[in-house]
């Protein structure tokens, strides 16, 4: 029996393998990027993990409504945009459908959007029907409701000059900090009666007519604004007088009766002013005038009281007709720190640069520039003539840059 058992283990040995000796695999010289954690599974929707106020910004790339269609992805998106902060419709998206269909649109998402407090708001001023401008006000007041904290409405004509009269909660609201009044073609706003905008921070404007009386009344019933920005509007009033007011845009606005008015910019605590008046006169109708010879505007024929003023931009008609607009505007800025000046190269007959010679009109003091922008052509002759003149002045670092057209 021992033989036996001594020949069974034997035979054991023999029919057992030897073991391989694997060689350790090499040790990575860096480290994997973009690898999954071990312990997520791979079919996990991290997107949709996201805490609200994330989702709300990825969506409010999307047009409203494509925004809108998330809502069918997944029992987490349901409700995702209808929760958003900030809400837009524009009639973009409406076009081959026509006004009908926007209107629908926007009446039936709008009940089932949460009642929660709204910070952006976004959309049209129908004003080319009774019907039309009735559902748009309704949406206006129903984010008023919300507190909403900025406004930009679109206000849709079908005639140039129309008058449009605001509603009346959008001129009473206490807690619009931002608003935007956009019109095409221009139009007419009738003065309200009473405006009171006690957190209004920043007004902006573009194609609209401003007489003396809604002038008054924003800067008076908004006492808080410290931002006004103009874009192509035509100025019938005598001049902006803001103690308030931090930042001034005037971008291509016709002011009415320059050459025999003066027109002022009373602003003792302006920090920002961004004068560009590429035309000379507009008509009320928002035509240009051609006739430029016959309207000798002289930049003189403004007032200004910006004794604060920090940074200036400048550009349009008057720098490419005299360079001696330039000193002019920093004759009256004392604390000037930034300065840029835009010069377009006009050609044509209907305007010529004044003659150019070194007066005491071309001498100002501004001891805190330090930084000068001319952008323009450098081979031109306002170019050659403005840097002559603040050369002059003492301020020798300039930074000239081409336009880019």
């Amino acid at each position: 029996m021992t033989s036996r058992k001594t020949s069974l283990k034997s035979t054991k040995k023999r029919m057992t393998r030897p073991k391989l000796k694997l060689k350790p695999k090499p040790k990575p010289t860096h480290k994997p990027t973009g690898t999954r954690p071990k312990n997520i599974p791979s079919t996990i929707d991290r997107i949709s993990r996201l805490p609200d106020h994330l989702l709300h910004h990825i969506l409010s790339f999307l047009p409203p409504k494509q925004g809108g269609c998330t809502s069918i992805l997944s029992h987490r998106w349901r409700h995702v945009w209808l929760s958003m902060q900030g809400l837009k419709f524009y009639t973009d998206e409406f076009a081959n459908f026509g006004p009908d269909k926007f209107i629908s649109y926007v009446n039936a998402t709008l009940p089932y959007r949460s009642k929660q407090d709204l910070q952006v708001f976004k959309t049209f001023l129908l004003n080319d029907s009774p019907t039309n401008l009735a559902a748009s006000t309704s949406w206006i007041t129903h984010a008023l409701k919300n507190d909403v904290r900025v406004l930009h409405i679109i206000i849709q004509l079908k005639n140039s000059g129309d008058n449009v009269i605001l509603p009346r909660p959008m001129l009473t609201s206490q807690s619009l900090e931002k608003l935007g009044l956009f019109s095409f073609p221009d139009v007419r706003i009738i003065t309200p009666n009473v405006i009171s905008l006690s957190q209004l921070k920043t007004l902006s404007l573009q194609q609209m007519d401003v007489n003396s009386a809604f002038m008054e009344k924003i800067i008076s019933g908004c006492q808080r604004l410290e931002n006004l920005n103009l874009h192509y509007c035509w100025l019938r009033c005598s001049g902006i007088s803001s103690r308030m007011l931090r930042n001034l845009v005037m971008e291509n606005c016709g002011i009415q009766n320059l050459r025999k008015n003066k027109f002022y910019i009373c602003t003792p605590n302006l920090e920002n002013l961004h004068f560009n008046q590429k035309y000379a006169v507009f008509w009320p109708t928002g035509r240009v005038n051609v006739l430029f010879r016959q309207c000798k505007l002289d930049f003189r024929s403004l007032k200004l009281d910006v004794p604060n003023l920090k940074s200036l931009i400048l550009g349009g008609y008057w720098v490419s007709r005299n360079p001696a607009a330039v000193t002019f505007f920093l004759q009256q800025s004392p604390m000037l720190e930034k300065l840029t000046v835009i010069c377009n190269e006009v050609s044509g007959p209907w305007i010529d640069v004044e003659p150019f010679n070194m007066s005491s009109d071309l001498c100002f003091q501004c001891k805190n520039l330090n930084s000068v922008d001319i952008i323009g052509e450098k081979s031109g002759k306002i170019i050659s003539h403005l840097t002559e003149v603040l050369k002059r002045n003492g301020i020798a670092n300039l930074n000239l840059m081409e336009l880019l057209i």
